[in-house]
């Protein structure tokens, strides 16, 4: 008798097994779907803005820092910019940022949008990769720039050859 329920028993979970395989699993219109990719960016030149393009050239003690920041900033009539930021604290060099994406100018407003950083695609609904600063001053050879943050710091630069590049 024990010879017998076992066989029963088997052919039972085999059973169960293979209507298990045959079943077909039906999917579930709740299944949350990975997030759309985040629109691209797309750039595209200010209107009166002629004076911003070219290649900006700074040098800073930001607060809090034992050191000095190289910053240079291209800006391209197309709308794109490129941000290169050099940290030097006691003569030796940090690493640095070399940002990519779209700026803008309106309203007397400089914003920068950043859609990649040192080479990785960054999420652009991200507000770190926003950065809007009054403009202050704006000629020939000088563009002085004051961020829009509470106690913002000043960013003063000189226009520098094209090709200007961080060393």
């Amino acid at each position: 008798m024990s010879s017998a329920f076992s066989r029963f028993a088997g052919l039972a979970c085999a059973t169960l097994i293979v209507a298990g395989c045959a079943t077909k699993k039906e999917t579930s219109s709740s299944t949350p779907q990975p997030p759309a990719p985040p629109k691209p960016v797309v750039c595209a030149p200010s209107a009166g803005a002629d004076a911003f393009v070219g290649t900006w050239y700074s040098v800073s003690t930001p607060r809090g820092i034992g050191g000095t920041q190289e910053t240079l900033l291209v800006l391209s009539p197309d709308g794109k910019m490129r941000y290169q930021t050099q940290l030097k604290i006691r003569n030796k060099k940090r690493p640095g940022l070399d940002e990519t994406g779209c700026w803008t100018f309106a309203n007397g407003t400089y914003t920068m949008q950043t859609t990649e950083s040192n080479g990785d695609q960054v999420d652009p609904a991200d507000p770190i990769y926003t950065n809007r600063y009054r403009v202050e001053t704006i000629n020939k050879t000088t563009l002085v720039l004051r961020d829009l943050k509470a106690a913002g710091q000043v960013l003063k630069a000189r226009k520098m050859p094209q090709g200007y590049a961080l060393r």
